[in-house]
């Protein structure tokens, strides 16, 4: 009985002491909330701000951040170059069928122009595709497309593809069929 009882309490201790030390949102917004806080990424600065209010409109409202970014979890001030979020960890379905489409056999080669997720889903503002607001709103989907794949945006001159080939791909494909 008392080796039950010991496990158990090592395992409540091991638990809790992970809990004590994950990061909150308040921690990670000391520094996120600041409009001016950025980053030097390839000879370019990106903005590291984060706008919790435009966060708690979104789908992951009342997640902690570093259910996403996972190496934050660390003391404060975390590894300036943190690893690249992996929306897979918990939409493991959808990132299988991205996997296996255009857009994800590109990102595979290491091809330029290939998307991420963010690219049209977005970051900290990610709203359900059922929104109207929502980038991935069925009817705002040719706009959506259209920021990478409009006549004359790079990739469609690196591609070569012509306005008429840009509407005849996307009226046969599942965001055309969906509208």
């Amino acid at each position: 009985m008392k080796k039950i009882l010991y496990k158990i309490l090592v395992i409540g201790f091991s638990l809790l002491s992970a809990q004590l030390s994950a990061q909150t949102n308040s921690d990670c917004m000391m520094c996120h909330s600041d409009p001016d806080f950025t980053t030097e990424r390839q000879g370019r600065e990106v903005s590291l701000y984060v706008d919790i209010n435009v966060f708690n409109k979104s789908v992951h409202q009342g997640f902690d951040c570093v259910v996403c970014h996972e190496d934050a979890d660390v003391e404060l001030p975390h590894p300036e170059n943190l690893e690249d979020v992996n929306c897979g960890n918990c939409h493991s379905e959808s990132q299988e069928k991205f996997n296996a489409g255009i857009h994800g056999i590109a990102l595979q080669k290491g091809e330029l122009y290939a998307p991420t997720c963010v690219e049209c889903h977005g970051k900290h503002d990610i709203l359900p595709p059922e929104n109207p607001k929502s980038p991935t709103y069925k009817i705002n989907i040719p706009y959506l497309c259209g920021k990478c794949h409009r006549e004359g945006a790079p990739v469609a001159r690196v591609y070569n593809i012509t306005e008429h080939n840009i509407i005849e791909n996307y009226t046969q494909s599942i965001h055309g069929e969906g509208l």
